[in-house]
């Protein structure tokens, strides 16, 4: 009545068009939210609403992410959710495998592969969708009997998948490289055990020929040198015994033994066969001693050699005088290898005082191994010199003091006393 008081014709059939009252339509639309919800903003009309000239923050499917969107773009209420590029990363029910689906809603992630793991027979795989755990025993059977190697012992069907070979308690019948007596059962592994029958046999190097040695064992070693000769026909081999060639490719690791022509020790020189030995400097150590034998050094025979030298060059040079005036000297003895090798040190002072202390002695019939001045016994303290010590040990202390003082300047006084006899009276009395 309202409509027509307005001047709007009055409907006489249902197909005339419904009038409308010129005031904003405000029905609810689909997009917009729980706390904020989108009227239409259009004035009165037929049909659906729409579109609305807002935007609507819409979350993805699984509720990780949410994004703004016209809402003119938004026709339906499922549009309101999209699905994210988040993969799941929960694993699934075999605990295996991961969901890995993208914006994931599933309560329940249950796995869809196939398990594929070989059964406990090792021939056929598991079937089942992928489990947790152990999977179950294979349930294929054969129907044919299943015998031992040698056939005495029988399985007779149905047998599961993957049985074993029954165990045989008879001999082995397989043969045998070796031609000894068979102390194992019949098996079904391809190979049969070590023989372990006692036997001999000659170890690798041909040295000798061991007893109560297994009949599997090959490589045996003696424990003794290999010492055989090498390829270069200098050396033998060091190795303990072993198999094979000493050698084989490798060259000689060992030093020239051949005597060098001027000291007659060892060239030392890396194994040179069919060549010469090199001209290089002769490390081997010889002992020096002095004439007296007090003094007594180790020194390489390079050095030694120089030292002689030099010796002889001061020999010859003494006897230049003699030269020019025309007498001859023979200087082959100073230039031979014994006269090398007898090459001594210098004695120095302490060694001339020995040897006058020697003659000395000899002169006045005195063991030289004893020393007047130099007199060691056993201390003895006296129980009045131990209570003075207990009382006043400093007193003690510097009265000893005094006492090795005193003696000390008596044996020097002693030592120039005897200097001065061995010098000034000895001499005297000789003539």
């Amino acid at each position: 009545i309202k409509l027509l008081e307005l001047g709007e014709s009055e409907r006489t059939r249902c197909t005339d068009p419904i009038p409308s009252c010129g005031k904003t339509c405000s029905k609810p639309l689909v997009c917009g939210s729980s706390d904020l919800i989108h009227l239409c903003e259009k004035l009165c009309h037929e049909g659906p609403c729409g579109p609305c000239s807002l935007t609507s923050s819409i979350q993805c499917r699984c509720g990780a992410n949410v994004k703004e969107v016209p809402c003119a773009t938004i026709f339906k209420e499922d549009q309101l959710v999209f699905t994210c590029e988040r993969r799941c990363g929960k694993k699934l029910s075999c605990g295996r495998h991961k969901c890995r689906e993208l914006c994931c809603v599933a309560t329940e992630h249950k796995c869809p592969s196939i398990c594929g793991y070989k059964l406990k027979c090792g021939v056929h795989r598991c079937q089942y969708p992928c489990h947790r755990g152990n999977c179950d025993l294979c349930w294929e059977s054969s129907f044919d009997e299943l015998t031992c190697h040698c056939g005495l012992t029988v399985l007779y069907p149905p047998i599961p998948c993957g049985t074993k070979p029954p165990e045989c308690k008879n001999t082995c019948t397989r043969r045998h490289e070796c031609d000894h007596p068979v102390f194992h059962n019949c098996h079904s592994e391809e190979k049969c055990p070590p023989c372990t029958y006692l036997t001999q046999k000659w170890c690798m190097g041909d040295h000798e020929q061991r007893s109560n040695i297994p009949c599997h064992l090959q490589d045996i070693s003696c424990g003794l040198t290999c010492n055989k000769e090498l390829p270069c026909g200098m050396h033998r081999c060091h190795r303990l015994c072993h198999r094979g060639e000493c050698l084989g490719e490798a060259v000689c690791p060992q030093s020239c033994e051949r005597p060098r022509p001027a000291c007659g020790h060892p060239c030392a020189a890396p194994c040179h066969k069919g060549s010469s030995c090199p001209s290089t400097t002769c490390t081997a150590k010889v002992s020096l001693q002095c004439n007296c034998g007090r003094r007594k050094q180790s020194v390489a025979c390079a050095e030694a050699a120089s030292s002689y030298q030099r010796y002889a060059a001061i020999a010859v040079a003494s006897k230049l005088s003699d030269m020019q005036l025309g007498d001859s000297m023979d200087i082959g003895p100073l230039l031979t290898k014994k006269e090398m090798k007898q090459t001594k040190l210098e004695c120095d002072e302490e060694c001339a005082i020995l040897e006058r202390n020697r003659r000395l002695a000899e002169a006045l019939q005195i063991d030289p191994s004893s020393d007047p001045f130099n007199v060691r016994s056993t201390s003895v303290y006296s129980d009045s010199l131990k209570e003075d010590a207990r009382k006043d040990i400093n007193f003690v202390t510097k009265v000893e003091d005094e006492i090795r003082n005193l003696i000390e300047i008596t044996n020097k006084v002693g030592h120039i006393l005897w200097g001065f006899f061995y010098d000034e009276v000895l001499p005297l009395l000789a003539v």
